[in-house]
């Protein structure tokens, strides 16, 4: 196939691809993602060192649980956390 052989639909997915900027590729590389990420990266490893057993007092109870647990639910919670805060910011913009 030549250069002739290009089609209409792999046109369109390379400007698809390429943004309205014309940029191929970076235009879902931001700072928030890369930031994003090197967070998550550093959770996960910080999760799969610690792996001792831990007591924690919730009110009352005291529980024992391992570490990489206790981090797991803290880091979800944290996550669930700011998902939602981002639905009620999204909510009151568009008002």
């Amino acid at each position: 196939m030549g250069k002739g052989a290009e089609t209409g639909t792999d046109r369109r997915a390379d400007k698809a691809v390429a943004g309205a900027d014309g940029e191929r590729g970076r235009t879902w590389l931001s700072p928030k993602v890369v930031i994003g990420g090197l967070i998550l990266v550093a959770a996960v490893w910080f999760i799969v060192v610690n792996r001792a057993q831990v007591g924690i007092h919730l009110w009352v109870p005291r529980v024992t649980a391992p570490l990489w647990l206790v981090l797991l639910i803290t880091f979800a919670a944290g996550a669930l956390t700011e998902i939602l805060l981002q639905r009620g910011r999204n909510r009151r913009q568009r008002r």
